[in-house]
Parts: structure tokens; sequence; C-alpha cells
């Protein structure tokens, strides 16, 4: 897994932009097919935390750990407004509480949650079909 991470090729994500870190996510997920186990998509997003931190030093994230943490949110965000299932959407500013503290006990760019939130709730994150 971690041989395969390092080679996910993320030169197409445009730094400048506010979404840097949830379009290299998407390219990182549209790669493979997301296995259904929480703990094996634990072990993926921490991998691809480490993996974005070692390559952009955007001056975001505190540490590979706060990228992590984002990048599980985002998950459970996509999970959340795009499943029929789900009665209850969590708004943008549940979500902005949700990331709060998790940058090194410092809260994120308001900005940088809420262009996160605003794309996912616009695009939902395709995941690859591919076994």
């Amino acid at each position: 897994m971690h041989a395969y991470v390092d080679q996910v090729d993320f030169s197409s994500v445009n730094q400048t932009s506010k979404t840097a870190f949830l379009d290299a996510l998407r390219i990182f997920l549209g790669s493979f097919r997301l296995p259904g186990e929480a703990q094996k998509i634990d072990r993926l997003m921490e991998k691809f935390a480490q993996r974005y931190c070692q390559i952009y030093s955007d001056g975001i994230f505190a540490s590979a750990d706060a990228a992590y943490v984002v990048a599980y949110s985002i998950i459970m965000l996509t999970t959340d407004l795009h499943n029929a299932q789900v009665k209850n959407k969590i708004t943008k500013d549940g979500f902005i509480r949700m990331t709060r503290g998790i940058n090194d006990n410092k809260d994120l760019p308001r900005d940088f949650v809420e262009a996160i939130y605003d794309a996912v709730a616009t695009e939902e994150i395709k995941l690859s079909t591919v076994h």
C-alpha cells in the first residue's frame, strides 16, 4: 500500500486553489476501489495525508495528523451529504465545528474548511469501481 500511495501522481493539482487538498484526495480515491472496512480506510487516509504533507508544504496543516483528520472527515462528509439514507445532513457550520481544534489544537482557516464543504456538497467524490 505504501509503495502504491507513493506513486500516485498529484502533479495536476493546482496548489493555489483552496480545494487543493480535496483535489488531491479526489485523484487518490479515483485510482482504486476503497475498501469497506473502517480500519483499512483509516490506514489509507493516514498514508495519503503523510504523502500529501511530504509533497506539499502549503502551510495549512501543522502536521500530517491534521491532514489525516481532514481526509477522514471528507470521507464522512461525502457519505453524509450524498447518501439518501442519511436524513439529517451535516450543515456547513456543523462541518466547521467538526474540524475545530484539529490542527495542533488550532482551527484550520475557515475559508479552507468552507471551500471543502462547498465543493463536496456540489460534487460528490467519485470512488473507483475497479477492484
